[in-house]
């Protein structure tokens, strides 16, 4: 699950996912919040699931998407 997370947030900002590990931190990027919102629409779209809005505003790592889906999958 967490390859894919950092896939899809690789190919949604152009950065190599070599560079991407589960705790980096996504808005050091330099990513504005319209493609923080892109990257969640695109795992919810990967893995069929919506997050809440407070989810969303908790989010900076790949491993905090992997957790929030972790927890809609339990």
């Amino acid at each position: 699950m967490l390859e894919k997370i950092i896939e899809i947030i690789s190919n949604r900002i152009g950065i190599d996912a070599s560079s991407i590990n589960a705790n980096t931190n996504i808005l050091e990027f330099d990513i504005d919040s319209l493609d923080v919102l892109n990257i969640i629409m695109d795992v919810e779209y990967s893995f069929s699931i919506r997050f809440d809005d407070e989810e969303i505003i908790e989010i900076r790592t790949p491993k905090d998407i992997e957790d929030t889906l972790m927890k809609k999958f339990s």
